[in-house]
């Protein structure tokens, strides 16, 4: 036993609404008779904890039992505790069934239906998520993926991935994605580092009233704090970068530091025959990430200072050389630079005010900025540039919240958040008349977008939580939202309710109006109109409105003593206002598309309709394994301004995915892991073909009224996963092998026009096997 490996486990415990310091909580490791109590600061300490998979459970009079999800303690790295406890309403008195909890209950309190708490652990053991939440959540029920399999875009109950809010420690950030494109939520892969990543929330619709400016979900990102006593270190080196992270105390016990900066390597994987997006195509990226913090002696107040940024770059090369490219192929003739950059810096304050009030206040600078510079080259490599496009956006932004406890039974939240934007659109193509000819006579060069200037942003939200009964509780709220640049308002209700009975049952039920705004550069379409023979420029969709979104969601869960998680969830979601083409006959409907915005005159007069069923049944992390099984059915449809309704282009009906993990620990300590992840989804859908007028014009003529009524076959995709992680006195290291498409399934994820057959076909043009491999040292 002397030889045995241990760790330290420290923490902190808080009231979950007030965010008082709790004094004389009992912390246990699960299991053992090791355990402490928290002093007047809430802080405890557990040393000599046996290293591998462990647990705590905290307990205090008048307050409901926790125990954390089972967390990885290895030979050198400290684990850090941040644990929220309940106030117990119920009847002591009363004969009770006493179940196992909710391990996966999201962060926020007040969100009582489709939303769930992830941690970085997560984000790692589910195979090839490799620590981006966005890839994780494929694994979720009501979630999948976009088209394209090189994005992390993800669709949530037939909504387009625009619906998508991403929230850093209060404030909301634009796509934080590397490789992101104009309009889109998603990317190549996060800028988020895993070193970073606190516990941290998904919604998949039906937000409670502190969350604003999305119409389909949304992902709340919290920082950890670095280690307030022990300096530590992590290195990672892998196929798709080179991490390495940094943290310990500034001032011992009252403030930390955590730092991460990571470097791509992706140019291995080409290098070794394996193309993510293609044999000519580079991605470069690299990103910093920080979090600083800093507490008062009391324990009462918290300001941390923290820092995300990435750079990123994506170069779709033309063969070489030119003798080589092939006439008509207009991608062997092309040279097309994308970078996309963004970056955040802010500083936040938490404050308890009394011993029924808190306020935290954000105050952050955002930037980002996305390119497209795109040229034709000839035979001789002379360039002629085709499409220029620049999108860059500056915002001043600040946020409240304030918490307010009446009683045990009634509280306040309430907050604002402000934004000041700058920004700048410019959007300018070329046709090419020829692709290996640039000197053939071009048409001329057209300025679609072109916009400069600032506007203000402003949402506010209030929310009374009320316990009707000792376990009915109501949450009634209101957020409203405002846009300067041309006058918008929009007045969004929510309600929701949710009954725990005594026997582990839980249901909820939630109603919420949901509005979202428009990418900035759509504001910015530029119209030219002869008029008497003078050019007159005009911005038709500058005073579009708020797309928005009723949901309705009925939430069914049940967990077992064991730790198994039933869940059901029946939703309906209403769209309105969402932008569409004028002329009759046009079925544009701007939700259709996961990126872009429309560049012709719009009216926000379209509508649609999603309705369906998520069922998952989820056994947490114990016992040496988890498993995850979720399924959808669901139907979405949207209608054009002359009324008339077609299935939208994410109306793929069904979604499923099993994923599952086994461990297997050795006497040495080391462990071994396993894991795989299977999705079966419906197939994309499309528009067919016109035979008759594609054979008359020798090119794709879609038919007239059909809009996305054909649907590919169905996408099936087998991830792996494998590691091993050891451990050593100073130091501890795990070895991992991420793979996508482990059976090597090309899907169907494009169609295209034969013009010798005159007929649309479905092309597999999805990845193939991708392995993943990375190494991680503690020190």
């Amino acid at each position: 036993m002397a030889q045995t490996k241990t760790q330290t486990v420290r923490g902190r415990v808080i009231d979950r609404v007030n965010r008082q310091p709790m004094v004389g909580v009992s912390v246990v490791v699960v299991g053992t008779t090791q355990g402490t109590q928290t002093n007047t600061l809430g802080e405890f300490v557990l040393s000599n904890v046996r290293i591998g998979r462990t647990s705590v459970k905290c307990s205090m009079v008048g307050y409901e039992d926790f125990t954390t999800e089972e967390f990885i303690l290895n030979s050198v790295r400290e684990v850090v505790l941040n644990i929220e406890l309940k106030e117990n309403l119920y009847n002591l008195q009363e004969v009770k069934v006493v179940s196992a909890q909710n391990l996966s209950r999201p962060v926020n309190d007040l969100a009582y239906v489709s939303a769930r708490s992830f941690t970085v652990e997560e984000t790692e053991r589910i195979p090839a998520s490799v620590n981006d939440p966005g890839r994780m959540a494929l694994a979720y029920p009501g979630v999948k993926a976009g088209r394209d399999e090189n994005e992390n875009k993800i669709i949530v109950r037939g909504n387009s991935p625009f619906g998508i809010l991403w929230r850093l420690e209060g404030i909301d950030i634009p796509n934080p994605n590397h490789f992101a494109q104009p309009g889109s939520g998603g990317g190549g892969i996060s800028v988020f580092s895993a070193q970073l990543l606190g516990r941290s929330d998904f919604f998949t619709g039906g937000m409670p009233a502190e969350y604003g400016n999305a119409l389909s979900g949304a992902f709340d990102i919290r920082f950890r704090e670095g280690n307030l006593q022990k300096r530590e270190y992590r290195a990672k080196i892998g196929v798709l970068g080179l991490d390495f992270s940094t943290e310990g105390a500034i001032k011992k016990g009252r403030s930390s530091y955590l730092i991460n900066y990571r470097y791509s390597t992706l140019g291995l994987l080409s290098q070794m025959g394996f193309y993510l997006v293609g044999e000519r195509v580079t991605n470069l990226f690299q990103d910093l990430s920080f979090n600083l913090a800093f507490h008062s002696k009391d324990g009462k107040r918290t300001t941390t200072v923290f820092g995300l940024g990435g750079l990123s770059e994506e170069h779709y090369m033309p063969v070489e050389p030119a003798e080589k490219r092939t006439v008509g192929k207009a991608d062997n003739w092309e040279d097309r630079v994308r970078p996309a950059n963004m970056g955040a810096l802010g500083v936040t304050h938490t404050a308890n005010l009394s011993e029924k009030s808190s306020i935290k206040y954000v105050v952050a600078v955002i930037g980002s900025g996305i390119k497209r510079n795109s040229d034709t080259l000839n035979l001789q490599d002379v360039r002629f540039r085709y499409d220029t496009q620049q999108y860059d956006e500056f915002r001043l932004a600040a946020t409240a919240a304030y918490n307010y406890k009446f009683d045990a039974k009634t509280r306040l939240k309430a907050g604002l958040i402000a934004n000041h934007i700058q920004f700048s659109f410019f959007k300018e193509t070329a046709p090419r008349a020829s692709v290996t000819d640039i000197n053939v006579i071009n048409a001329g060069r057209q300025q679609s977008v072109n916009g400069k200037g600032t506007t203000q942003t402003v949402q506010a939200y209030a929310q009374i939580v009320r316990n009707l009964t000792d376990r009915l509780v109501m949450n009634a709220g209101l957020h409203s939202m405002y846009l300067a640049l041309n006058n918008t308002t929009s007045l969004e209700p929510r309600l929701s309710f949710q009954y725990r009975s005594p026997k582990a049952h839980t249901v909820s039920l939630a109603y919420g109006l949901h509005s979202q705004l428009l990418p900035m550069s759509t504001y910015f379409y530029l119209k030219k109109d002869t008029i008497s023979g003078k050019i007159v420029e005009s911005y038709p969709n500058q005073n579009a409105a708020f797309p928005r979104s009723h949901h309705l969601i009925l939430s069914y869960n049940y967990i077992t003593p064991s730790l198994w998680k039933f869940s059901t969830e029946v939703y309906l979601q209403l769209l309105r206002k969402v932008l569409v083409e004028p002329r009759a006959g046009a079925a544009y409907w701007m939700l259709n598309g996961s990126d872009g915005f429309p560049e012709f005159t719009t009216v926000a007069k379209g509508k649609g309709k999603n309705y369906g069923i998520d069922m998952s049944v989820e056994r947490f992390f114990s016992k040496k394994y988890y498993l995850l099984i979720t399924g959808s059915l669901f139907n979405s449809t949207y209608q054009t301004a002359d009324g008339k309704t077609y299935n939208s282009a994410f109306n793929d009906r069904f979604s499923t995915a099993l994923t599952f993990g086994r461990e297997f620990t050795f006497k040495n300590g080391s462990v071994f892991q396993l894991g795989a992840r299977s999705m079966y989804n419906g197939g994309y859908r499309y528009t067919p073909i016109d035979a008759v007028a594609s054979a008359k014009e020798k090119r794709f003529v879609p038919l007239a009224g059909a809009d996305y009524a054909a649907q590919a076959p169905a996408y099936f995709r087998v991830d792996g996963r494998v590691s091993y992680r050891s451990n050593r006195k100073k130091y501890a290291t795990v070895l991992s092998l991420d793979v996508q498409n482990a059976a090597n399934y090309i899907n169907y994820t494009s169609t295209s026009y034969n013009v010798a057959t005159n007929t649309l076909e479905a092309r597999r043009a999805g990845n193939g096997f991708v392995p993943v491999l990375s190494y991680q040292i503690d020190f």
